[in-house]
Formats: structure tokens, sequence, C-alpha cells
């Protein structure tokens, strides 16, 4: 099906540009389309591999998180069968994206595409986010309130912002490197990125965000030294003096002073140390079952150690959350396929996005909107089909080395 990847696109676009959005009919609109895309992919005849786990043990393992709700659900180990029949759908959702993103990424060229298209929304959210910084007062494209004091661009929360900043800039610093002709280009996409993670002053995004940079400044390096781009040292020192010259140029432009303030705080942790040590103590009391998948905020009084002013909506910590909802084996279910491509994704650095946001994980909440997870899956899906391409081209140097042999 040829319009697979564009309705795909539009899907992930609606849910980033409703992430503000409070009612569920947002949600709901995305899930819809993920489940009708994936059922007319497989009536259609997709072929047996394509996207149905393709890549080893590791990829099918996330088609089995949801089915650990309907688990809950069927044994009445879940608290809230409401609440655990939402996080179903959701998690439902997230793997049809992985599928879908596996079945339209088999190719290289076909990834390539989707890179682009994702650095380019990227990009104009980025823009979008420096623009209404200081002019929005709260409200999306200026129109649209959220009842919170700032927005970044559609984002009411600047964590989540920075965590889908944090997907986009490696792809941004990745190219600039690779294609060194284009160099300006993709270090101008990657400075308004990194600048608008400044400006929306997320300690952790800007603290992720800066070793996206170095690392990928590391790796530039490298290569120039190995003379592995095939492209001359003098095209590649120029990359490397002109992404961090122009991701600090708009950095100081837009203003750091709000995130360094931010790291002056006397306890940079404090809130989502309690919490995390409350789902840690739920992950105890049930370690092999969990209280349901999407309880947490229903559990956290029973286990709270001190009390605060306001809604304990999430753990601040997916994995201890996933531990304390689904108890240890959920925890694996979800982590395993992100930890196994980690080694593809130091490979093909423009995935390591993906382990910024697993670390980001341990101090906030990126896997509940599907705004910054959607675009997790979609990029995961596509990092799997590059290890079995890299898999397919290494059986096939062995078999033509054999048979010459």
């Amino acid at each position: 099906m040829r319009a697979v990847p564009a309705v795909l696109y539009l899907l992930l676009f609606f849910s980033t540009f409703t992430v503000f959005v409070r009612e569920a009919w947002a949600l709901q609109f995305f899930q819809i389309g993920v489940y009708a895309l994936v059922g007319a992919n497989l009536l259609a005849g997709v072929r047996r591999g394509a996207g149905w786990g393709a890549g080893g043990v590791a990829p099918r393992l996330v088609y089995l998180i949801p089915l650990w709700a309907v688990v809950q659900l069927l044994g009445h180990i879940t608290i809230s069968s409401f609440e655990t029949r939402q996080a179903a759908l959701r998690w439902g959702s997230l793997a049809g994206v992985f599928f879908l993103s596996q079945t339209v990424n088999g190719s290289r060229t076909a990834r390539r595409t989707f890179l682009t298209v994702f650095l380019c929304f990227a990009t104009g959210m980025a823009l979008l986010c420096l623009l209404q910084m200081f002019t929005s007062q709260g409200r999306v494209l200026w129109v649209f309130s959220t009842g919170y004091p700032d927005v970044y661009a559609t984002f009411p929360n600047s964590n989540n912002y920075a965590q889908f900043v944090e997907l986009a800039l490696p792809i941004a610093l990745w190219r600039a490197f690779r294609e060194v002709k284009r160099s300006w280009w993709y270090g101008l996409a990657g400075g308004v990125l990194y600048a608008s993670v400044i400006g929306a002053a997320s300690r952790a995004g800007a603290l992720l965000c800066s070793a996206e940079l170095l690392a990928m400044l590391l790796i530039g390096a490298l290569r120039m030294r190995k003379h592995r781009t095939g492209l001359s040292p003098r095209r590649n020192a120029w990359a490397l003096v002109l992404i961090p010259a122009l991701a600090v140029l708009f950095a100081f432009a837009v203003g750091e002073h709000r995130v360094w303030d931010r790291f002056k705080a006397s306890d940079p942790y404090a809130t989502r140390r309690e919490f995390t040590v409350a789902a840690m103590e739920m992950a105890a009391h049930r370690p092999w079952a969990g209280f349901g998948l999407g309880t947490f905020p229903q559990v956290y009084p029973q286990f709270e150690i001190k009390d605060f002013p306001f809604y304990a909506n999430h753990a601040h910590n997916d994995w201890a959350e996933f531990a304390a909802e689904g108890g240890i084996p959920f925890l694996l279910l979800v982590l395993i396929p992100f930890a196994a491509v980690v080694p593809t994704a130091i490979r093909h650095p423009w995935g390591l996005g993906l382990i910024a946001v697993m670390l980001h994980a341990c101090v906030d909440y990126p896997f509940p909107r599907p705004a910054v997870s959607g675009w997790m899956f979609a990029l995961l899906g596509a990092l799997y089909m590059a290890r079995d391409s890299e898999n397919g081209a290494r059986d096939a140097a062995v078999t033509e080395t054999a048979s010459v042999s």
C-alpha cells in the first residue's frame, strides 16, 4: 500500500499537534487511525516478515506489551479495569506504530525519507517553539489555551518537548557530517532544535541534547580521522566547527539564563525522588503482577512518603512506574526491545536520540505521551529494519565468499 507511509506520518503529526488537548477525542482519533492502518495492511497481505517481528526475538516482545494488560484484566489483577483497558489501547497503538514503521522502512531509501520527514517536522516545531516562547502566554499558535503559563510549540510540558527534540537532533547532526555539502542547512536545523530545548529550560533535556552534540562531534572527529566518510578532512573539519558554533549561537540568542536558573535549584530531584521511591515500593509489593497498567495515580496514595499539594499523575520515572503497574515481567517487555537496539543506534548515529529518551525516562515520563512515544516506536522500527539490512548484507557477503572459494 503506497499510501501507508504518508498516512503514518499524518497520524504522528496529528498526535504531536494535539498533545495539548485534554479531551479524549484526540488520543482516540490517533489510536483508531493506527488500528485502521494496521488492519488495512494485514488485509492487503503484507508479506510475511516485513513488519511482523522482523529482527529476531527482541522486536517481537513489542507485540506482547499490550497483551500484558489483557492478562491483568482476565486475571482480575488490576485495581482499575477502566485504566488498564485504556492502557491496553494506548500500548496497542504504539505496537501498531512499530509494526507500520517496520513495514514501510524496509529499504534504505524509505528510512532516509522517514528521517527527512521527521527532521523537517521537528525543525518546524522548534521554530514554532522559539516564536511562541515569549509571546504566546500559554496559548498554542497564540489561539488555543492550554491552562499552563508557558507552551513549547504544542507541548505544555517542557520535558516532553525536550524528549521530542532529543529524538530529532541526532538526525540533523548526523546529516551535517554525512552530507557536508548541505551541512549549513542541517547545522541550522540542529542549532534551532538545540536552542529551543535551552529556551524551554528542561534541565534533563539540556544535558541530554548537549551530550548528543558532544557525542556526534566525537563520532565526526573519529570518522574524519579514519576517512570513513569519503570526504575531504577539510570539509569534515568545517562541519565540526559549524555545528557547535550554530548550536551555541542560537542558544545564546534565545537566552540560556532560564535553564541555568533551574540548575541552581538546591534539590533538582525534589518530588521526583519521592514519586520514584513510592513506585519502587509498589513494585516490591507486587513484583510479578503489578497493580494494573495505568493505575499508578490510584495506588500512589497508599505508598506516598511525603504529602504534596498536587496530583501525582506519574512516577516521573517510567521504568519504575512500569515495574509498579505491571511488575518485573512488564518492565522487561518494554526494556528489552529498546535495550537490544542500542548497538544498532550506535552504528547508525541518527538513532542516538532513542538512547537519550530512554535515559530521560529515568526522571520523567515520555512513554505515556504518543506525541513522544509514537516517534520513539517509529524510530525503533526503523532501527530494527536497519539492523536487518546489515545482517542481510553480511549474510550475502558470506555466501558470495563461500561460493567463490
